[in-house]
């Protein structure tokens, strides 16, 4: 009986033993569950932080490679605007003076009077620090700042080194960074070379013109730094002040940590991460300075670009250790806020380099209405405000709004890129020409949300352009001119002697007895040359002037040429003639004239061919030219971007009288030269 209740009692032991287990296995699965969860949070906010990490890195190394493309533009356009002041220099009455006062062993005090006054209104106007004229020596015959004590053996010996490179040059040489034995601070100059007698050297100060670019910075970050240098042998010049580096001196000379790569990778910006010259590690970047031995160095502090992140992986581990599961709806709003925060950081990063540059750019909305206008366009336009007061329309020429309009209309519904060239006034009430150049945004949905684009003024460049073609126009009708002038000589007078001299000779055969023969064969022979004579003296007139062009028309001209040319060159050249030539101005004429010449010309020299057409064909209003061959022939893109003189030649005759050129070619193929000029 006992031993039946001790089995009992071992019974219920067992199973309440094994109801508590069954009860604890929940509540470890639970913990097992929590700590996966926490365990899946903590390797969660890991794996985000080193993604929002390396999204940010990137970013900051983004606009880094755009602030150092915009500051390497910005230092090639200064460069090339210091040689451009040395190129004024030079086409200035500065130079006359200055090759007077060089070529004379005691000058006038007239003179020096009056290049010291130029000199201080050029320092003044252009703001250089000191301006002084040497000989090829490198002695200073004439300096504008004359209480400037210098190390006379050292400063010499570089004034003669920059003459003398100027005038082997024979241009504006701008010299690298030095520095100043009377300050110490560094300088730049400019050298304008006066013709083998010595130079006029500008003195750059790098303080007031070089170093506020780049000391410039978008934004307000703490630690980011532009610094300019260049390479000497295997050390690195820093050529500008270091920011965190006062009391660094100027110039200084440090080996770099990291091995350069060529210019042509550093054209486009090479990236770097790496302690700088404080040991202190950062993000940047390297870009070569077009047309320089200078390189620009933009870098941030890598604990400033990673200082909200590293904030942000703390707050985010701790709260996944402390909840859990809820966590990830917090995470969750958390990405989404720094999500937005660096949206609105690029946004502010954008806003404040489209403004800094110094380019004109606008936006506009989907209906063509303007959105945006960066601050140098609205000092352009004399504005204020991001957006235009008044319809962007208004401010363009009258002449030009409907094509303006109507062609933004067509880019818009084809959503394409948009060119237009217009007139535009600008704040002081002048119209400038310029090229806006537009293209389509897109929402992330794909849709055309306006346009964005920059305004260039090219007004400048076209006076250029038309005063190049007044001139060019002058030097061929002066071409003309003479070549007519020189036909009439040959003709008129040298013709004329000839044939004097060739009836002097056959007055001197007959006194001359038939019995002896060998005088009267050598006048026969003088004879024959002479009538040799005029007949070269005959053709060398016509190719100067074609009397047939001005006495039987266009056509029996260009039909006279390709009979002549192939009695020259033994190249078969046909001629085709449709539709009726009479009234055709003489100056046109004359253009397809000398074109066919030219075009002629060039077949001989490089087409190697056996033969070739001229065919000309004229319409109501329009006179077509066209010359082809059936020869070697070119790759005609080439031929269109590296010209000969031959085909420039053609082009402008072409362009002078109204018309357009167009030229067909493929290697083996032979060449088609079309020419059509409206009448």
């Amino acid at each position: 009986m006992m031993t039946v209740r001790r089995r009992a009692k071992k019974s219920v032991a067992q199973a309440a033993s094994a109801r508590g287990s069954v009860r604890a296995q929940p509540a470890w699965i639970l913990i097992l569950s929590l700590t996966a969860v926490c365990l899946a949070m903590i390797g969660v906010v890991r794996w985000y932080y080193r993604i929002q990490k390396e999204a940010t890195e990137a970013a900051a190394v983004r606009v880094l490679y755009g602030v150092a493309a915009t500051k390497a533009s910005q230092l090639a356009n200064w460069r090339s605007e210091r040689i451009g002041d040395g190129h004024v220099v030079m086409a200035s009455p500065l130079m006359r003076i200055a090759r007077r006062i060089l070529s004379d062993r005691a000058p006038s005090d007239a003179d020096r009077k009056e290049l010291l006054d130029v000199m201080h209104r050029l320092a003044k106007s252009f703001l250089y620090t000191d301006v002084t004229l040497v000989d090829l020596d490198g002695s200073v015959r004439l300096r504008l700042d004359k209480e400037r004590t210098e190390s006379a053996a050292f400063q010499q010996h570089s004034r003669r080194a920059l003459a003398l490179e100027a005038n082997q040059a024979r241009d504006v040489v701008l010299s690298d960074l030095t520095l100043d034995t009377r300050t110490g601070k560094p300088l730049m100059s400019v050298t304008a070379p006066v013709e083998g007698l010595g130079a006029i050297v500008l003195d750059i100060d790098p303080a007031r013109f070089l170093y506020p670019y780049l000391e410039a910075w978008p934004g307000d970050s703490r630690t980011a730094e532009s610094i300019l240098g260049r390479r000497d042998g295997d050390y690195v010049v820093y050529l500008s002040p270091r920011r965190h580096a006062p009391e660094a001196p100027p110039l200084s000379r440090r080996r770099p940590q990291i091995h350069l790569p060529p210019d042509a990778v550093m054209d486009a910006g090479f990236p770097l991460r790496m302690p700088d010259y404080r040991g202190v590690p950062v993000l940047g970047t390297i870009r070569h300075v077009p047309d320089s031995p200078w390189y620009l160095l933009c870098k941030i502090d890598a604990a400033e670009v990673d200082a909200a992140v590293h904030r942000l992986g703390w707050e985010m581990s701790l709260i996944a250790a402390l909840i859990g599961l809820s966590n990830a709806a917090g995470a969750v709003l958390i990405w989404r806020d720094q999500q937005a925060r660096m949206h609105r950081d690029r946004e502010a990063w954008l806003h404040t380099a489209v403004n800094d540059t110094p380019a004109l750019l606008w936006m506009s909305n989907v209906g063509g209405e303007n959105s945006l206008v960066n601050k140098p366009l609205r000092t352009f336009l004399g504005v204020k405000g991001e957006t235009l007061p008044k319809p962007w329309t208004d401010y363009l020429h009258p002449d030009d709004v409907d094509r303006v309009r109507t062609g933004l209309r067509q880019a818009l519904a084809e959503a394409r890129r948009y060119t237009a060239e217009f007139r535009i006034r600008r704040w002081d009430g002048e119209y400038r020409v310029v090229i806006s150049e537009g293209a389509p945004r897109f929402s992330p949905s794909g849709e055309l949300a306006g346009y964005a684009g920059s305004v260039v003024d090219i007004t400048d460049r076209r006076r250029a352009e038309d005063q190049t073609r007044a001139l060019s126009a002058r030097l061929i009708t002066a071409q003309e001119d003479e070549r007519t002038r020189l036909a009439r000589e040959l003709h008129d007078d040298l013709n004329q002697q000839i044939a004097a001299v060739s009836i002097g000779m056959g007055n001197l055969k007959r006194q001359i007895p038939e019995g002896q023969t060998e005088p009267r064969s050598q006048i026969d022979r003088i004879h024959q040359r002479l009538v040799q004579l005029a007949e070269s003296v005959r053709r060398m007139s016509h190719q100067l002037h074609p009397a047939v062009l001005e006495y039987q028309g266009l056509a029996p001209a260009l039909r006279s040429c390709c009979e002549e040319f192939t009695s020259l060159t033994g190249i078969r050249v046909s001629f085709r003639g449709d539709g009726c030539f009479e009234g055709v101005p003489s100056s046109t004429a004359l253009c397809l004239y000398r074109i066919t010449q030219e075009a002629l010309q060039n077949i001989a020299k490089h087409a190697s061919a056996a033969s070739a057409e001229v065919g000309l064909d004229r319409s109501e209003n329009l006179l077509r030219l066209a010359v082809s061959d059936s020869g070697v022939g070119m790759d005609a893109d080439e031929a269109k971007s590296n010209p000969g003189l031959g085909l420039i030649s053609i082009q402008e005759r072409a362009r002078l009288a109204g018309g357009m050129v167009a030229i067909e070619s493929e290697p083996n193929h032979g060449t088609r030269l079309t020419v059509e000029i409206p009448i």
